[in-house]
């Protein structure tokens, strides 16, 4: 009785706390599986590609019925969306990833990653490595609170080689930030500014890659992310 108890008040608790509800995240959350609090599946806390309808935890729900929350604690845990629509940077026409999102930073130590470029590194001969990581820095090169692009360097799996950009200080509202990947040309606008402009990839190119949005921690702490819009163009 207990636990049918327990049950109904979950089911009462979340019934209004989807982020499927609402139709502007129906199109991404139908294509992207949820990672939580690590990549492999964990059975509380993931969700399959797709399976989102009715579907909530204390990691990922909805806020004020109208925006999608990534919230995380811990060192090397995340809450995060993987679209399952893979690319190569070499693409001809230009794919995009599209946010309006709104950091918490809460207590998080030193850095957490709210976007991504990943490499898929279960196909042969690739790398289990990111492109690109779009991260909040508490501090680095004597800026506190900033925003930075994180995008490695090389496609050497044994170099670790980063170019790190400064996106701007991290706005205390939504802001709109854009990926954009064309002809091996990395670019990323921050509120229609680029702040990244054909930064060259082409070492990049023999590997498929997919995008990520969420909070991952890379340090001890907590951080939460809303976001109001999260789209991706140039995929079919």
């Amino acid at each position: 009785m207990k636990r049918l108890i327990f049950f109904i008040f979950t089911v009462l608790l979340f019934a209004h706390d989807t982020p499927y509800s609402i139709g502007k995240f129906q199109d991404i959350l139908n294509v992207s599986k949820l990672q939580a609090p690590k990549s492999s599946f964990d059975a509380l806390y993931s969700v399959k590609y797709g399976d989102f309808a009715n579907y909530s935890n204390k990691y990922f729900y909805l806020q004020d019925g109208k925006y999608m929350v990534f919230f995380m604690c811990g060192k090397k845990q995340r809450s995060e969306l993987r679209m399952k629509k893979e690319w190569k940077t070499d693409i001809k026409k230009s794919v995009s990833l599209y946010a309006k999102v709104k950091l918490f930073p809460l207590n998080a130590k030193r850095e957490f990653t709210f976007l991504q470029i990943h490499a898929d590194s279960n196909l042969k001969n690739s790398i289990n490595k990111p492109l690109l990581r779009v991260v909040w820095k508490k501090t680095y090169h004597h800026l506190k609170n900033h925003i930075w692009a994180v995008i490695r360097a090389s496609g050497n799996i044994y170099e670790q080689n980063y170019e790190k950009i400064d996106l701007g200080s991290m706005p205390k509202n939504f802001f709109e930030i854009k990926i954009i990947i064309k002809d091996n040309k990395l670019s990323i606008k921050v509120d229609n500014e680029y702040k990244v402009s054909g930064f060259d990839v082409s070492y990049w190119k023999r590997y498929y890659n997919y995008f990520k949005a969420g909070v991952y921690l890379q340090d001890d702490g907590c951080a939460k992310a809303l976001f109001d819009k999260l789209d991706i163009k140039g995929l079919k």
